[in-house]
């Protein structure tokens, strides 16, 4: 009987921090209609730089974050689904020209998206960017991205929902609904 009593409250603490705990999606997917070099994107395994990088950037400010390779599998809890939308550049490195990626990050909490951002960045150049090769640029736009995300994970975990001011409204945005005008675009500062 003992037995059967502290194994439900180990179950029960463990769903408890399964809840409140953030993964993130790692490898990233690519959408279906996604644009890019398939060599590029193969070669520099822009899938798993960015997940890997947007990973590093949320444990920063979250440091219980996981990784999730399927989110479809998580029945609750929080999860930060990345989707490549494109990947901009061809090999060559900086002397063929801008190197980009276009990420969409769903919020899903318990099977819902909550909050959606799509983030494009591109590479500025810099003192080494003629002689940088182009997985090394695509993994500084990476970085980028992680911590653009990170940021905007933040804001919206330090930003009360609804528009009141009561106590009953102020629970962190992860657990809002989403409504269009909180979206974030690619436009938005952090």
């Amino acid at each position: 009987m003992l037995g059967a009593v502290l194994v439900g409250v180990l179950l029960a603490a463990s769903a408890a921090r399964a809840d409140g705990m953030l993964q993130v999606q790692s490898p990233a997917v690519y959408d279906s209609a996604a644009y890019g070099v398939p060599r590029v994107k193969q070669e520099c395994a822009v899938d798993s730089t960015v997940a890997e990088h947007v990973f590093r950037k949320i444990v920063d400010k979250y440091p219980d974050t996981q990784q999730i390779q399927d989110p479809a599998k998580m029945e609750t809890g929080k999860v930060l689904k990345l989707t490549i939308l494109s990947v901009q550049g061809i090999g060559g490195g900086g002397w063929t020209g801008s190197k980009g990626i276009t990420v969409r990050a769903d919020l899903v909490q318990d099977g819902r998206t909550i909050q959606t951002l799509v983030r494009k960045e591109r590479s500025r150049g810099g003192l080494f960017g003629p002689v940088m090769g182009t997985c090394a640029i695509l993994d500084e736009v990476s970085e980028s991205l992680g911590q653009y995300f990170a940021i905007w994970l933040s804001k919206l975990d330090a930003t009360p929902a609804g528009s009141s001011a009561t106590a009953a409204s102020a629970q962190p945005a992860f657990g809002a609904a989403a409504s269009p005008a909180d979206q974030i675009n690619d436009q938005a500062e952090p």
